[in-house]
């Protein structure tokens, strides 16, 4: 039963590929066919048109094909017929592709059908509800579409007892499709193959199936718990197999919000270059407020000034300098994207992206504490790890300013086993509501109103899940939120002992 299933998916999803294919060789030649069909009726609207042109050559079956403007200009009169000949020599100079226009009711030769093309002007004649038709013949799709007369055609036809309805002629279309068949031909063989497979795996069944008549009766338990995971797998292969369309879907909706990420990430990158290109501007006008400072010092002792006073002022001076200067290295090492995995440091990690927000938390009188404050090592990306913390530490920011947290205080937590860190970050703010606890880390889940694009813990998870192998998870504490990290342990002393 199971290697029949299986047969016959692997046979109807072939001819499920095989009709996409064949669809959309009909909807593109569809969509082609009813655009010349547009510009025919546009052109016949305004009884054709004229083209100013020295170069065309005047369709020789119009009267007059020609006239002259009042400025002597050659106006060359493009009827619908004329208008479709001219697109049809243009798009049949692309590799593999014609398009023509033909009719039974000849007047120019040039638009003859050739034998295939006359069976059709005939069927569509005898089954004038039929709009096109279409066929494949080797390496060739043909598509004709069938040309009625249309109240706009009377306006130049009426004369040769056309009738609105009639079928007038037919546009075809046609594919080179060897590419397409070498890629059928290419699933078709694989499906054969995994036929045969199955047919070989069948009758390796019926072997064990043989086999397990002759066992001895105390080994017949653990045949039966065989054959119950065997149908397990059974289970989950034919629900693989309902699933297919849906597993698709996700896989496209994943590629999407890697796309995100990936866009998320080249805008950190772009700015950690912005940070580096204010660094370079900022290191000239440091150095010269600096040394105009000292000039400044050396004036005034020499008039007298209380040369403490002044050493003590510039001591603070040269420090505001230098933490100026150290802020802007700081961003710049923050938003420099990683190029491979190293070892480094958790708590330095975690210091490097408090820094980022430092003043704004202070700002907002809120109070981060550090415990267990020693050496912790892993392996991954640090300058990811950083904006994971970055991004915990500024919801919670803005958690405190939303609901105006009396004394707002965050606490990390540091701890490690044998092969594992774990890094619990605590807030006060009153945590989150359970109804949307398990959605926090869903892409575009945001609570902030206008505020927020929904993706930053969304990256967060992914970044420690699936960049370090880690582990990210959420739960409410007595006070408010608590982030627990989990990653895994390096010892650095048998690291460098390994260098």
């Amino acid at each position: 039963m199971l290697f029949s299933i299986l047969g016959k998916t692997l046979k109807d999803s072939y001819t499920i590929q095989e009709n996409y294919y064949k669809d959309n060789l009909v909807n593109k030649s569809l969509a082609i066919f009813n655009l010349v069909v547009d510009l025919r009726h546009w052109n016949a609207e305004y009884g054709g048109v004229y083209v100013k042109s020295d170069k065309l050559e005047p369709n020789p079956y119009l009267k007059p094909n020609y006239i002259k403007s009042d400025k002597n200009e050659t106006l060359v009169w493009i009827n619908p017929a004329f208008m479709t000949r001219q697109i049809s020599e243009i798009a049949s100079k692309r590799e593999g592709f014609t398009l023509k226009i033909t009719s039974d009711k000849l007047i120019n030769k040039n638009n003859a059908p050739n034998e295939d093309e006359k069976k059709l002007l005939e069927y569509f004649l005898d089954n004038p509800d039929i709009p096109y038709s279409w066929d494949i013949k080797g390496n060739t799709f043909h598509f004709m579409g069938a040309l009625k007369i249309e109240p706009s055609c009377l306006q130049c036809h009426s004369h040769q007892g056309y009738t609105v309805g009639e079928v007038r002629g037919g546009i075809s279309v046609t594919f080179d499709i060897s590419q397409e068949n070498k890629q059928l031909l290419t699933i078709n063989n694989d499906n054969e193959r995994s036929i045969f497979f199955l047919i070989v795996a069948a009758f390796g069944l019926m072997l064990t199936l043989l086999v397990y008549h002759n066992m001895r009766k105390n080994d017949e338990k653990k045949i039966h718990e065989l054959n119950r995971s065997l149908e397990i797998k059974v289970d989950e292969l034919d629900t693989f197999n309902k699933t297919l369309h849906k597993k698709v879907k996700d896989e496209i909706a994943k590629q999407r919000e890697n796309e995100n990420i990936l866009i998320q990430q080249s805008k950190l990158a772009a700015l950690g270059e912005m940070m580096g290109n204010i660094a370079h501007q900022w290191r000239q006008p440091i150095s010269a407020v600096s040394a105009i400072m000292m000039n400044i010092k050396w004036t005034a002792i020499d008039q007298g000034v209380d040369k403490d006073f002044l050493d003590e002022r510039m001591k603070e001076a040269n420090y505001q300098l230098k933490y100026m200067s150290q802020t802007i290295d700081d961003f710049r090492n923050f938003f420099k994207p990683d190029k491979e995995k190293e070892v480094f440091d958790v708590l330095k990690t975690i210091n490097n992206a408090y820094k980022i927000l430092k003043d704004s938390l202070e700002s907002h009188n809120i109070n981060v504490q550090f415990f267990n404050k020693k050496d912790h090592y892993t392996y991954g990306y640090p300058n990811e790890f950083s904006q994971v913390i970055l991004n915990i530490l500024s919801n919670a920011k803005d958690v405190f300013i939303e609901r105006k947290t009396k004394k707002p205080k965050i606490e990390i937590h540091i701890s490690n086993d044998e092969n594992h860190i774990q890094c619990k970050i605590k807030d006060n703010a009153g945590g989150i509501e359970e109804s949307i606890l398990d959605k926090i880390f869903e892409p575009y889940f945001t609570t902030k109103d206008g505020h927020g694009t929904g993706i930053g813990l969304y990256i967060a998870k992914e970044i420690i899940q699936k960049h370090m192998k880690g582990n990210l998870l959420i739960q409410n504490s007595e006070e408010g939120a608590c982030f627990l990290i989990t990653l895994s342990r390096v010892d650095k002393t048998k690291e460098e002992d390994d260098v």
